[in-house]
């Protein structure tokens, strides 16, 4: 996106985060496990596919991170909506 609009990364990261209140990593990150949400509610994709899909390294990290930032497991969360 800095490349986009020919500034550097740095500055590009700094007035994300002075705009918005959050960087521009964890914006990306809560925008990416929103769509793991939705593939969890509206699909019956495997986990495995999604983290593939979605570009986590595999299942377990996306797991994990589910879990820290949602603070329930993906299967835990995909049961609530059956």
């Amino acid at each position: 996106i800095a490349e986009h609009f020919g500034i550097s990364g740095n500055y590009f990261g700094e007035y994300f985060k002075q705009q918005t209140g959050v960087s521009y990593q964890n914006y990306l990150l809560d925008y990416r496990l929103k769509l793991v949400e939705t593939y969890l509610k509206y699909s019956s994709v495997r986990l495995s596919e999604i983290a593939y899909e979605l570009q986590f390294s595999d299942e377990s990290h996306l797991s994990k991170l589910f879990k820290k930032y949602r603070g329930v497991t993906p299967g835990e969360y995909r049961k609530t909506f059956k």
